[in-house]
Formats: structure tokens, sequence, C-alpha cells
């Protein structure tokens, strides 16, 4: 056996390991179609403001990215964006959202829509930046 070392190892190799694991993990999994989602905030004119995109699984609801240009933070776009996908969820089936944040980003702003932490990576990617895990269940 040999064991090898990759940086910036090729996708094909990187793809391998993923598959791998995916084809383990849906074993102990319910049967159930991932759906992939957007939601988007555009003004009047229809310029593009941000958004967030995320994945529903069962009962599940994870954000992947949320973004918005720097003029529209702290405006409240934020705010109706979770809103409307927290509703759109609860019309899937969807009982709980989750999210991670860093330090740097907006854990406050998620505190204040009722997400609770339930972990953290102390000096993730870097030192003196922290990675937090949060989650919300919802009625």
């Amino acid at each position: 056996m040999r064991v090898n070392f990759i940086l910036n190892p090729p996708k094909n190799i990187k793809d391998r390991i993923y598959n791998g694991l995916k084809a383990f993990n849906l074993q102990h999994f319910p049967e159930a179609d991932i759906q992939s989602l957007a939601c988007i905030a555009e003004d009047d004119e229809g310029h593009f403001l941000g958004g967030l995109t995320g994945e529903i699984f069962t009962n599940t609801l994870f954000v992947e990215f949320l973004w918005l240009d720097e003029t529209n933070r702290s405006a409240g776009t934020g705010r109706k964006l979770m809103e409307t996908i927290e509703q759109e969820a609860k019309n899937h089936g969807v009982t709980h959202l989750y999210l991670d944040t860093y330090t740097f980003q907006a854990p406050g702003f998620y505190a204040k829509l009722g997400f609770e932490e339930v972990g953290r990576y102390t000096g993730f990617p870097t030192a003196g930046i922290d990675k937090i895990f949060l989650q919300k269940k919802i009625d």
C-alpha cells in the first residue's frame, strides 16, 4: 500500500472521494430527493441585490450561501430573504434550518432571527476567526 499526500489534487480525485462518501452516506438516509433552491432580491428596476442558496432534504433546509451587495446590508433585505425562505420551507415540510457563518460575518444577525449556536471551530480557517454552526427549529 502507498499513501500519497497531494496538494491541489485534480478534480477527478476529489470527485472519487466525494462520490464514494456520498454513496456510503445515502445508505443511512431516507430515500428522498435533495432539492436545490435560491431566494433572490432585486430592486424595482430588476437589479440584483443579493440572495441565498440552499438545499432541502426531507425535513431540513441548509442555507449554503447568503450574500447581499454592500448597499443592502443592514437595510432589512437579509431579514426579508430569511423570512421568505422560512415560510417557503414550512410549505415544503421543513422543520429545521441549518447554516454556518464566520465570526466576521453575521452571527448576531442570525441570533436575532432565532438561530442557536450548536458548535464552533475556533481559529478556523485562520487565527482570530471562528466558524460557527447554527440551527433553528421552525413551527
